[in-house]
Order: structure tokens, then C-alpha cells, then sequence
């Protein structure tokens, strides 16, 4: 009884290891497709932000503008005191994430005259 049990857990496991194995290039394929997307409808923008000058800064400012909806990927650099963010043009601003930051830090946040579009 022991043996047909064995036998039919590695049928089932077999079973279930040729039907993931099957899918994943669909997956892989609707990720490359929703990656390619997403690259054409974002946008990004070098923000300036004068006064950040520690680590601890940076964490605020990027939470502030991570809570930005339309906002993908914030990268910050106390060094330069830029913060880097990625956002999708048709839910908001460089000027509605500079003013996010501003309220949730205190740190007034300059947007340049030109943003850089990534496509």
C-alpha cells in the first residue's frame, strides 16, 4: 500500500513540474511585454533638493515621493543632493512630486525647467 502511495505522489509531482515548466515562457514573455510598456510611459525627472545631506533625508524624501501616485522608483543622493524619480506622466508631475517632498520633509525641492523622458 506504501509503494502505490510513493508511486502516485511522484506521478502527481511529475505532473505538476512538466505543467509549471510549460508556462514559463508565457510569463516571461507578459513580463517582457508589461516591462516594455511601463518604459514608454515613464517619465524621469532629477529633482534638486538642497538641503538633504544624510542618509536619514534621503529615506524621507523618498517615502514622501513614493506616496506620489503615478510614482515607479525614487533614487536619492545626498552627495549631490538630487533625488531621481520615475513616474508616469498621466497621474502626475515633476512639480506634484517636488511639492510631495516639500510637505512630508520640509525640504524645499527644485524641479529643473526640462524633465528627461525616458522611452
Amino acid at each position: 500500500m506504501k509503494t502505490i502511495g510513493l508511486i502516485a505522489a511522484a506521478v502527481v509531482i511529475t505532473v505538476a513540474v512538466v505543467a509549471v515548466r510549460s508556462r514559463t515562457p508565457e510569463r516571461n514573455q507578459a513580463r517582457e511585454i508589461g516591462a516594455q510598456v511601463a518604459a514608454v510611459s515613464s517619465q524621469m525627472v532629477t529633482l534638486k533638493v538642497p538641503k538633504m545631506d544624510c542618509a536619514g533625508c534621503e529615506v524621507g524624501v523618498r517615502i514622501a515621493a513614493g506616496k506620489v501616485d503615478g510614482v515607479k522608483d525614487v533614487k536619492t543622493d545626498s552627495d549631490k543632493r538630487t533625488a531621481e524619480v520615475t513616474f508616469d506622466p498621466s497621474k502626475t508631475t515633476a512639480q506634484a512630486i517636488a511639492n510631495a517632498i516639500t510637505k512630508g520633509t520640509g525640504f524645499d525641492t527644485e524641479v529643473p525647467r526640462t524633465d528627461k523622458s525616458k522611452t
